[in-house]
């Protein structure tokens, strides 16, 4: 899946879980740097992503 296409969900209350398979294992969901989503110029600020382990879903939250 490429960073351009990626599923961008709503932040959720509790614990965060796939939005494709529901894993919510919290060691199969990855948490990663979203290069392509700068939260603030200076300093240099950048969003993050998530990505399931179980099933290879990418996501971010807004």
């Amino acid at each position: 899946m490429g960073e351009d296409n990626l599923l961008t969900i709503e932040k959720t209350e509790g614990r965060r879980k796939c939005p494709s398979c529901s894993e919510e294992h919290k060691n199969l969901i990855h948490e990663s740097t979203d290069k392509t989503n700068i939260i603030s110029d200076y300093p240099r600020v950048y969003g993050k992503k998530y990505r399931c382990g179980k099933c290879g879903q990418e996501w971010r939250e807004k």
